[in-house]
Parts: C-alpha cells; sequence; structure tokens
C-alpha cells in the first residue's frame, strides 16, 4: 500500500502553495465568483469554455507529474480517490466519484467552494453553473487514463446551484 504524504506534497514555499512541487493558486470565494459571473456576463458560452477548459488543462498537467511520482497508485479507483482527496485539500469541495465503465460514469458533489460562493453572492440560478468543477473532472479523468485533453466532456446534469440536493456530473469519454 502507497502512503501518500499530503503534509510533504501540499507544502508552503514562501508566499505560494505547492501541491508536488507545483505551485497552485487558491482564491476566495468571491475572486471566483465574480470571475464566473464576469466571464458568464460578457462572453456567455465562449467564457464558460474558457472557465471549463482552464480548468481542465491546470488539473490535467499537476495530477499528471503527481501519478508520475506515484507510479505505485496504478488502479482507477485509486487514482480517482487521490483525486477526491486533493479536490478537498485544495479547498474546491466533496466529490464522490462513482463506477466509471467504458468511459462513462458520475461524479456526485455533496459539497462545493463554487456553489456556496455563487449562493452568498447571487443566489438560485436556472441553469447549472460548476463550469470550474466540470473542466477539472476532465481533466483529472484524461490524466488518470493517459488520454490527451479533450478527451472526456463533463456535462452537470444536477447543480446545487439550482438548488438541487447535490452536484451530479455525467463524464462520458468523446
Amino acid at each position: 500500500m502507497v502512503t501518500f504524504d499530503w503534509k510533504r506534497e501540499l507544502d508552503r514555499k514562501d508566499h505560494q502553495i505547492v501541491l508536488s512541487g507545483q505551485p497552485i493558486a487558491i482564491h476566495c470565494h468571491h475572486y471566483n465568483i465574480n470571475l464566473q459571473k464576469t466571464l458568464e456576463d460578457t462572453l456567455g458560452d465562449e467564457g464558460i469554455r474558457l472557465i471549463y477548459q482552464s480548468a481542465e488543462e491546470a488539473v490535467y498537467m499537476s495530477l499528471k507529474t503527481l501519478l508520475a511520482q506515484y507510479r505505485e497508485i496504478k488502479t482507477v479507483k485509486s487514482k480517482l480517490e487521490m483525486c477526491a482527496i486533493m479536490y478537498q485539500n485544495c479547498g474546491l469541495g466533496i466529490i464522490h466519484p462513482q463506477t466509471i465503465d467504458d468511459g462513462s460514469g458520475f461524479v456526485i458533489s455533496t459539497s462545493s467552494h463554487h456553489v456556496t460562493g455563487w449562493l452568498a453572492k447571487h443566489g438560485r440560478r436556472d441553469t447549472p453553473g460548476c463550469h470550474f468543477s466540470r473542466g477539472w473532472l476532465a481533466g483529472a479523468l484524461e490524466a488518470i487514463c493517459g488520454k490527451p485533453l479533450g478527451s472526456f466532456s463533463v456535462k452537470e446534469i444536477k447543480c446545487k446551484m439550482m438548488r438541487d440536493k447535490e452536484c451530479v456530473f455525467h463524464v462520458e469519454e468523446n
């Protein structure tokens, strides 16, 4: 069994927070939600795509590096568990990956930094709004499965921003 040392891997170097030697950015909900609202209001679907693709690429690059350091973590299930811990340790919320078979499956989120921030600042939405989480999940799955960027699409079919009980993401290989 591999012991993953979060204390060593998630660290602070001077003013930076680092995950496995790579700097990561952590912002408060004011910044994240204002950025999302601005991108949605000014660019529409293109703004949503920008949020999604930025998160996808960032986690893909980071997770590929992390998985290369911990080659003992081999199964998709173990890698998904590590991703869920990483998501939570980065302050993004809680995700519960369900079985991902044949490139398709579901991920449930019971708690989300972006949901909490959106509801506090803007209240209920009429459309799903967890664009960052969708991109994050796509990039994580691409890194886990050894696929190139853009290989997975993630759609949010239930969203706590719309006052659903939980966020539910459908994952599918393109």
